[in-house]
């Protein structure tokens, strides 16, 4: 039977939300990653996407795949542009080497809505030129022309989707990424929220579930042509200053904050055209202060089974 879903980097934020749901939804659902800690009715895969024969026998089983899987952030590979070669593009490389021996395949691979469009991202829509100001865009970018590659030399296609800021429960704080678990994190333990520049920048904030459900519509919904992107945003910005208050009035508690001089890497003022998902049937469904309600409860209780579980390991 080969009319699962694949999932790459089912152990990711996205992909495990990706993959939860799906299955809750009734897909047969393959989750790919390092770990065997998967949802409720998915099958784990536990593995490298290096492992050839690993992923040649989940793609037999799979007649979509989703490619959540990422090994960078902006910051890591900010000194270190290779970590996108080695970590993301030669394991997608590995992956497309696969499209000869399995036709047929649709894939969904997700890209970074506030990465690729640099200086141009205010009110940037699909056909906008892409200019990244940072190796991790430029990774995507690098990746989205390999997948168009392949579904121009084989029988694969393929949607791109170009999400704005991902944030809600299950995201765990990362080094200058995940904003949002970050401040709540700072709203719990009191320590500074670092923030470059004055905090004017404007960024969209998409809720998970609203992403998860633009993956749904892609894998469900009528035929895409071979190779097409979509943005997909909320529509509903805010700057890090406002985020900072909507995160200090969610969760009732003050959050300090330092500022050092803006990085070149950073633009003004990220702002996606979602017209094209829209016409597709797609809307946001969740507003900015319905999820970072959401995302406190989720924070705060997760919070809370850590600690106990921290005392439970005392000698």
């Amino acid at each position: 039977m080969n009319d699962g879903v694949l999932v790459l980097g089912a152990n990711g934020f996205a992909g495990n939300a990706i993959s939860s749901q799906l299955a809750a939804g009734g897909r047969r659902v393959l989750a790919y990653g390092r770990s065997s800690q998967v949802p409720r009715n998915v099958v784990a895969i536990q593995g490298s996407i290096e492992d050839a024969t690993l992923l040649r026998s989940a793609i037999r089983d799979c007649s979509h795949i989703v490619h959540a899987a990422s090994l960078t952030t902006p910051g890591t590979s900010a000194l270190d542009p290779s970590l996108e070669v080695v970590g993301n593009l030669l394991p997608l490389a590995r992956l497309l080497e696969c499209a000869e021996e399995f036709p047929d395949k649709r894939l969904v691979y997700l890209s970074s809505g506030g990465a690729v469009y640099g200086d141009a991202a205010n009110g940037a829509n699909e056909s906008t030129p892409v200019r990244p100001r940072s190796y991790y865009g430029a990774g995507k970018v690098a990746a989205e022309a390999m997948i168009h590659a392949c579904t121009a030399t084989t029988t694969w296609t393929a949607c791109v989707l170009r999400p704005s800021n991902l944030y809600g429960p299950g995201q765990h704080t990362a080094r200058g990424f995940a904003i949002v678990p970050t401040l709540f994190e700072r709203a719990l333990d009191g320590r500074q929220f670092h923030i470059w520049g004055d905090g004017s920048t404007v960024r969209d904030y998409c809720y998970i579930d609203d992403l998860v459900e633009a993956v749904q519509l892609v894998l469900a919904g009528d035929p895409l042509p071979c190779f097409a992107v979509c943005n997909v945003a909320s529509g509903e910005t805010a700057s890090i200053l406002d985020l900072v208050a909507a995160c200090e009035r969610t969760s009732g508690r003050s959050v300090a904050v330092s500022f050092s001089p803006a990085r070149d890497v950073d633009v003004p003022r990220v702002v996606l055209d979602v017209s094209a998902i829209r016409e597709l049937g797609w809307r946001a469904r969740v507003d900015l202060e319905s999820g970072l309600r959401l995302t406190w409860e989720w924070f705060v209780a997760s919070h809370s089974r850590t600690s106990v579980g921290a005392e439970d390991r005392r000698p």
